[in-house]
C-alpha cells in the first residue's frame, strides 16, 4: 500500500509553481517496490500521466504535479464556448473559462515487483490556473489572498499592487478588457455580485450598478459545485469602459463626464468581500488612436496598459530569390523583353513592428516587468486585438515609490506574417 503524506495546502494554485506531493509506503518495501502516480484532468476517465517512482533512502518519494501540467492550463484568449477574442465587447457582463482553470486529481498506488495496485490513496481536487510563483516565495506560498473572504483580500487576479485595499487602473472610454477572479464557495468566498459605483468629475457618486454573478449574466453562482463546474470557477468580468454596453452608456450619461468608477466585490447583502478596483478616466491628449496592451499575468488573468502617444509602424521584409533564364526557348524565334526579370522572388514575407509611446506612472512602469515576462501578449491596434511578441529586450524598472511619470517607448511585433 502507498499513501499521500503531504500535499499543497491550498486547492487553488498557479500551475507554474512547485506542487509537491510526499508519498510514503504503508507496508514493508522491497528493492522491487515502486510508487505509482496517476494524474487525472477534469473529468477524464483515463489518466493524462502515469509514473513509477523509486523510493529514496528514507522510503519516501516526492512528486511535482507542476511538471505534468506545464503548458496544459492557459489564460483564456477566447470567450466561453466562442472564437471571438476575450478582450472585445461582450453581450454579458461575465464569461467563464475555457482553459484558464482545470481540475486535477492525483491517485497513488504501488508496484510490488509482480503486480500493480492503483488508487490506494486519492488527493483532493486541485484547481490550477495559468500563473506562477518564484522560488523566492517558498515551497507552499498559498493563494488565499485571491479568495473573496473579506475587504482586505486582493481577490482580483492581477499583478497590480493594491494601495489601501484599492487596485488602481487607468482606462479610456474606448478601452476594452476583462478583470478575472476566482468564483467558488469552496474557498469560503462570499462574493455573489460586483457593485459598480460611478463618480463624476467632482467626486460625487452619479450612478450605481449591481451585477449578480449567475447564469443570466454569463457566469455561474459561487454555490455551484466546483467539482463538476470547474470552468465556471474562473470568471472574467467585462467591466472595462467599452466592454459592456450598459456600463458604457452609464459612463457616457454622466453630466460633465465621469472621473472614475469602482468595482466592489460583495456578498448578497452588499458587504464588501474583496479589494476594490478603481478605474480612473484616462483621456487621450491628442487625436491619434491610443494602443492598449494586454498580457497574461502571473496570477492567471489579464493585465492591461494604455499608450496614448502616437504609435510608429515599421514594415520589414524578408525575401528569397532564384535566378530565372530569360527568353522563350519554345518559340519559333528567340527573343526576350527588355523588362525581362532574371532575379525573381519565390518567398517573400513582411513583418510589422510598432513602437508604442506614452506617459506611464511609476506603478504602471513597474507593472511592465510582468509584460516582459509574459508568454502571451496582445495589443489593440487600430481597433483590432492582435497577437504580438515583444521586441524590447530589456528595460529599467524603478521600484521606489516616487511622484513621477515616465515618457516610455516600447516595441512589439505582430505575431503574424504579412502575406505578400
Amino acid at each position: 500500500m502507498a499513501s499521500i503524506d503531504d500535499s499543497p495546502s491550498d486547492q487553488w494554485l498557479p500551475a507554474g509553481q512547485k506542487l509537491i506531493f510526499t508519498i510514503i509506503p504503508d507496508i514493508t518495501i522491497t528493492d522491487d517496490y515502486r510508487f505509482i502516480v496517476e494524474v487525472f484532468e477534469n473529468d477524464t476517465v483515463d489518466p493524462i500521466a502515469k509514473l513509477y517512482l523509486t523510493p529514496n533512502t528514507n522510503e519516501t518519494a516526492f512528486f511535482d504535479l507542476s511538471e505534468v501540467v506545464l503548458g496544459r492550463v492557459e489564460v483564456d484568449i477566447f470567450k466561453y464556448g466562442l472564437t471571438s477574442t476575450i478582450h472585445s465587447l461582450n453581450n454579458n457582463v461575465f464569461t467563464r473559462a475555457n482553459n484558464g482553470v482545470k481540475k486535477y486529481v492525483v491517485k497513488i498506488g504501488h508496484f510490488d515487483g509482480s503486480s500493480e495496485s492503483t488508487a490506494e490513496d486519492i488527493s483532493a481536487n486541485y484547481y490550477l490556473l495559468d500563473g506562477y510563483e518564484q522560488i523566492s516565495a517558498g515551497l507552499d506560498p498559498g493563494y488565499s489572498d485571491y479568495y473573496g473572504t473579506s475587504a482586505s483580500e486582493k481577490f482580483w487576479l492581477t499583478d497590480r499592487v493594491p494601495s489601501s485595499n484599492i487596485i488602481h487602473v487607468t482606462a479610456g472610454i474606448e478601452d476594452t478588457g476583462v478583470f478575472a477572479f476566482i468564483n467558488t464557495d469552496d474557498t469560503s468566498s462570499q462574493v455573489g455580485q460586483i457593485i459598480t459605483v460611478i463618480y463624476d468629475n467632482d467626486g460625487v457618486e452619479d450612478d450605481s450598478l449591481n451585477y449578480v454573478i449567475g447564469a443570466p449574466t454569463g457566469g455561474q453562482s459561487p454555490a455551484a459545485a466546483a467539482a463538476s463546474n470547474w470552468y465556471g470557477t474562473l470568471l472574467y468580468a467585462y467591466l472595462y469602459p467599452a466592454s459592456y454596453i450598459p456600463l458604457t452608456n452609464a459612463l457616457n450619461a454622466v453630466a460633465g463626464g465621469w472621473s472614475y468608477y469602482e468595482l466592489i466585490p460583495a456578498n448578497s447583502s452588499g458587504v464588501q468581500s474583496g479589494n476594490k478596483i478603481r478605474v480612473t478616466n484616462n483621456c487621450r491628449y491628442s487625436k491619434n488612436e491610443a494602443v492598449q496592451l494586454a498580457w497574461a499575468n502571473t496570477r492567471g488573468g489579464w493585465d492591461y496598459l494604455r499608450f496614448n502617444g502616437k504609435k510608429q509602424k515599421t514594415v520589414t521584409r524578408e525575401e528569397k530569390t532564384y535566378r530565372k533564364i530569360v527568353g522563350d526557348y519554345d518559340a519559333s524565334s528567340f527573343s526576350f523583353a527588355p523588362t525581362a526579370r532574371e532575379i525573381k522572388p519565390y518567398q517573400l514575407e513582411a513583418k510589422e513592428r510598432y513602437q508604442l509611446n506614452g506617459i506611464l506612472t511609476i506603478e504602471e512602469l513597474t507593472l511592465m516587468q510582468y509584460c516582459m515576462r509574459s508568454k502571451n501578449v496582445m495589443a489593440r491596434i487600430d481597433g483590432l486585438w492582435l497577437p504580438v511578441t515583444i521586441s524590447t529586450n530589456s528595460m529599467q524598472v524603478q521600484e521606489e515609490t516616487v511622484s513621477k511619470v515616465f515618457v516610455t517607448s516600447f516595441e512589439v511585433e505582430l505575431a503574424q506574417i504579412i502575406r505578400c
